[in-house]
């Protein structure tokens, strides 16, 4: 079959969610079937020819040009026709003009994310017509709607505009497209609510993440003498550092008071400079841009996932499990992933929970070695890549028919 896959964003290096996701789609699907993939160039690469390192899988790889004053005037018409803002961020001519090429000699087209709602419109009205699977990845109207409880009060209005927007937008494209996919049931859920048509069109595909092999691990397991305990993720998304503020306001210093032994560590690309002052002047030890972030993690005591807001699964407890490091995380958190509270992770909500929940796993390494290798588990039987090739399998089933 030859598959079209039409990404807002260059998936090379697979640095956020949607760049994991465009690779992982083009691995399970790149061994079977003829993939092109369509994604913007990256300005900050240089010329097409250095875009990105050669994918895992046999794909082809296009590029269309986004300019500045594409994305001005897209928020402008936007915010006129009361679409959501994030539409018109990804609004660009050479893409539908790269797009009616590509289309005409594809089988089936996945188009990425609710922001591409143009993309998805365009091939509607094509001929001849070509089944579109839209990859919404996670429920953006609960990131959005989510985000408006705990961000500065004048912003709130405006969010909550924008979420309900954006879930019109999501509902509109799961009922118009041949099959739709979501990373968690959370974000289906949210979307779908209780809509028998769309729960039926809109189907959960998991994220892959593979764990370390045990022998890489170092000796002695994840507890070392000096307790380490790791914050990591996204710096520059407003979930990861609002969960990063929450946890140096209102956890650190009662854990540093507790145990002035233990180390916090914060980990992850595109911090700020506000927030750099922030950990530097509290005595955490921040780690921009990690080359390897299974290193920040393998020498860790325990993982936090702070999370009061987002949407889809959060990858960072993902990675813990991988590296074999306990979680604790907040019941937010928790429920974008199919864990047992107890059984894979830790779950705390006040502060006095997660200093309770800390403290227990630095002293009490076998719960800790018992919750890691849970979620490991967990991990290889609901993340792995075979997982999602055949939670795809079903998603191209349902959008053409049963496959040979």
């Amino acid at each position: 079959m030859k598959i079209l896959l039409v990404a807002g964003r260059d998936p090379w290096p697979p640095r956020r969610g949607d760049q994991l996701r465009a690779n992982q789609i083009l691995r399970a699907l790149g061994e079977s079937h003829r993939v092109t993939v369509l994604a913007p160039r990256s300005a900050a690469l240089g010329t097409a020819a250095a875009q990105s390192p050669a994918p895992a899988s046999p794909v082809r790889v296009e590029r269309y040009r986004r300019t500045f004053a594409e994305r001005g005037i897209g928020l402008l018409s936007a915010a006129l026709a009361g679409r959501p803002l994030q539409s018109g961020l990804y609004v660009a001519r050479d893409l539908e003009r790269r797009l009616a090429a590509l289309a005409e000699g594809a089988d089936l087209v996945i188009v990425q994310l609710a922001r591409l709602e143009r993309v998805v419109a365009r091939l509607r009205a094509h001929a001849p017509p070509v089944p579109v699977v839209v990859d919404l990845i996670d429920a953006l109207s609960l990131g959005v709607s989510s985000r408006a409880r705990v961000d500065r009060l004048p912003s709130r209005p405006l969010l909550r505009l924008e979420a309900k927007r954006l879930r019109r937008l999501e509902r509109r494209l799961v009922g118009g497209s041949a099959a739709a996919m979501v990373v968690a049931a959370r974000d289906r859920a949210a979307i779908a609510g209780a809509d028998e048509l769309l729960l039926g069109r809109l189907r959960v595909v998991p994220l892959a993440l593979e764990p370390e092999p045990e022998s890489d691990r170092p000796s002695g397991g994840c507890f070392q003498a000096a307790p380490r305990v790791v914050l990591t993720g996204n710096l520059g998304y407003f979930v990861n550092r609002d969960a990063t503020r929450w946890a140096l306001r209102q956890l650190w210093p009662r854990l540093r008071a507790a145990r002035p032994e233990v180390e916090l560590v914060v980990a992850g690309a595109r911090p700020d400079a506000g927030l750099r002052r922030e950990l530097v002047g509290a005595g955490v030890r921040l780690v921009a841009d990690p080359p390897d972030l299974g290193a920040v993690l393998a020498g860790a005591s325990v993982a936090l996932a702070p999370m009061r807001c987002g949407s889809g699964t959060p990858v960072k407890v993902l990675e813990a499990w991988a590296a074999g490091v306990p979680v604790v995380a907040s019941p937010y958190a928790a429920a974008g992933t199919e864990a047992v509270a107890g059984r894979e992770l830790l779950v705390a909500e006040r502060p006095d929970e997660w200093i309770n929940s800390i403290l227990q796993l630095l002293d009490e390494p076998a719960m800790g070695a018992r919750l890691s290798a849970a979620g490991r588990r967990l991990l290889e039987r609901e993340h792995s890549l075979r997982r999602v090739r055949e939670a795809l399998a079903t998603v191209l089933d349902a959008a053409t028919g049963p496959l040979c």
